[in-house]
């Protein structure tokens, strides 16, 4: 039975052998069907070999069939293909990894029509030949360059990926620049096209064009290698042409990108990667006939959308309104161009952003950790109340409120404030000082002001020596009220946080817990946390209209009035209605959270 199905198989489905081709060609007219308009780029290298990159497929009645799939030009002189064009077929998806092919045409027309892996026995005693044309694996083995893809292997589908890994589809690629940077904007390329093509009603055909800009190094001598034998781009770049059925839906675009770790990628329109590639040989290139649509309507459209996709990532969740968006493409677009753009570089004065948590411990987390990390705070200016349904569907387990912040400069680079918050100008002198309005001399932060746990408070260094300080971290007081914009919620040399609402009144702002419950158990407000505003002894919110005495913390050895509870004692009903344990001075007090074994 089982030689009987193995027949079946064998019998039914075709089997396919695949030999990768790379007919080197007189003229592009047997693959021009890559090109827009069936038109080559012009006024490249004339001496640069022309390539109809094939695929030959051998089903099991041993019928060759052949499959173009891509153009290249190449320079035998630079050792590294000068462009490689493609159409982009929305349906392929993923990636794969291969073994890299050499080409033996290059060597002659007598050799044979496909790639081959460079250790073939048909290759055994010509690789000094081969050198002599092109780039072979050894010239990138040890040197910190990539084989970098010009038609990335992730626009071809299943088994054609295979003809991308040939080195005549390759150049040395900076590894930090083709595994993230290209990489990225690639992507980018990718899923913008697909969703042109989608919304296109597959009228379209989105035609491609990437190459390479010679440089003026070369990969460097390791071992036995030969020096200066395979030429490194100094810039990789790609050009598109969509073209619809319907014109005023067609548009043309480019980016051109600088061979180096640090990311220097711009946008730029299609004439103006024209007029670059021209530069260095003074012989004027067209990479597309008529530029396809480039300065029409839908090219600048499809700027601003592809540009969105940058600079807005899905996975980062970042939104930014219409406003910041054209500022921030109106800069792009200026540093970008080379012929108009400003004479000097463009100074950001300021950005600011802001954020929304679904509680004041993930609001002062993710706060301590931009002051550790890029000296910002983020202060609160609302306090909204979540629905049950919201609150449910995130799982939140603390308090019922959303809190909104805003981005703003940490004091200790701000230098405005002393450490408790007062407005002065502060100096270095023999430590971080600086003198009030009223003439008093107070400490200032060096360093971010950021909670100690095990002192239980905020702490910044002045100097050398470790101080109290009073972060900044909202705009509003407990009653909702906006702070006046300069005097934010701060000590001001106070033992409660509090603000000016305008030129006389003051309120109370809510000091910056991670968490306090009331001794009944109860989360506090978010704006309302556990502290004496106007009475005796701490109390909070824990809705609209409910107060109670309270605890600071959110943990099980945390009592009312500022009380810790024993370590051996920690916070329960021990025999009682309700939540206690022994303190560390000696008597009992309420606590809010359950110890539970």
């Amino acid at each position: 039975m089982q030689i009987m199905f193995l027949l079946c198989l064998l019998t039914c489905f075709p089997l396919s052998n695949f030999n990768v081709q790379a007919k080197v060609v007189d003229s592009f007219n047997g693959c021009n069907q890559f090109f827009y308009k069936g038109k080559e780029p012009q006024g490249m290298d004339q001496n640069a070999k022309k390539i109809c990159q094939t695929l030959q497929s051998e089903n099991n009645k041993k019928e060759k069939i052949n499959r173009i799939l891509y153009a290249t030009l190449y320079s035998t002189f630079e050792k590294i293909p000068l462009y490689s064009a493609y159409k982009f077929d929305p349906k392929c998806s993923g990636t794969s990894s291969q073994s890299w092919h050499i080409e033996p045409q290059l060597i002659s027309r007598t050799e044979p029509d496909h790639m081959m892996l460079e250790g073939a026995k048909e290759l055994k005693n010509k690789k000094d030949d081969l050198k002599k044309t092109q780039a072979i694996n050894s010239d990138y083995d040890n040197t910190g360059y990539d084989r970098g893809h010009l038609y990335p292997n992730s626009f071809q589908c299943d088994d054609d990926r295979e003809a991308t890994f040939t080195l005549t589809n390759a150049a040395p690629m900076d590894a930090c620049f083709n595994r993230i940077h290209w990489k990225l904007w690639e992507g980018y390329l990718k899923t913008f096209l697909m969703d042109s093509l989608k919304s296109g009603n597959k009228e379209a055909t989105a035609y491609i064009v990437t190459g390479t800009v010679p440089g003026q190094d070369k990969i460097p001598q390791s071992g036995d290698r030969d020096l200066k034998r395979v030429t490194v781009p100094s810039h990789i770049w790609t050009a598109v042409c969509y073209e619809h059925k319907e014109h005023d839906k067609s548009f043309s675009f480019g980016y051109i990108g600088v061979n180096q770790p640090e990311f220097n990628i711009k946008f730029i329109p299609v004439s103006e990667i024209n007029k670059q590639l021209s530069k260095p040989s003074n012989s004027p290139v067209k990479i597309f006939h008529d530029d396809c649509f480039s300065g029409k309507p839908a090219s600048e459209e499809a700027k601003n959308q592809f540009l969105n996709r940058i600079k807005l990532p899905a996975h980062q969740r970042l939104q930014m309104s219409k406003s910041a968006q054209n500022s921030l493409l109106a800069i792009y677009d200026a540093i970008s161009s080379d012929s108009t753009g400003p004479s000097n570089t463009p100074t950001v004065l300021g950005v600011t952003a802001t954020f929304a948590f679904d509680s004041s411990s993930s609001h002062l987390t993710s706060t301590e950790r931009m002051k550790r990390k890029f000296e910002t705070s983020c202060a609160v200016t609302d306090v909204k109340k979540r629905h049950t349904s919201d609150k449910q569907k995130r799982q939140v387990s603390e308090g019922s409120e959303s809190i909104e912040c805003r981005l703003v400069p940490e004091k200790s680079v701000d230098g405005k404030s002393s450490a408790d918050g007062s407005p002065c100008s502060c100096f270095e002198d023999n430590g971080y000082k600086c003198s009030t309005q009223e003439g008093k001399s107070k400490s200032c932060c060096s360093t971010p002001c950021l909670y100690q746990e095990q002192l239980k408070g905020y702490r910044c260094y002045s100097g050398k020596t470790q101080i109290e300080c009073s972060p900044q971290y909202s705009l509003i007081t407990a009653k909702g009220n906006r702070c006046r914009d300069d005097h934010p919620c701060a000590t001001y040399g106070k033992d409660y946080y509090w603000c000016f609402i305008n030129d006389k009144s003051w309120e109370y702002c809510s000091p910056p817990l991670w968490g306090s419950r009331a001794k009944d158990g109860k989360y506090c407000r978010s704006n309302y946390a556990c502290a004496k505003y106007d009475k005796n002894d701490p109390w909070c919110y824990t809705d609209d209209k409910n107060w109670n005495s309270c605890c600071t913390s959110d943990d099980y050895f945390s009592a009312v009035n500022y009380k810790t509870c024993k370590p051996d004692h920690p916070c329960g009903y021990h025999g009682k209605a309700y939540l206690w344990c022994n303190t560390t001075d000696g008597s009992w007090n309420y606590c809010c959270k359950e110890f539970k074994k």
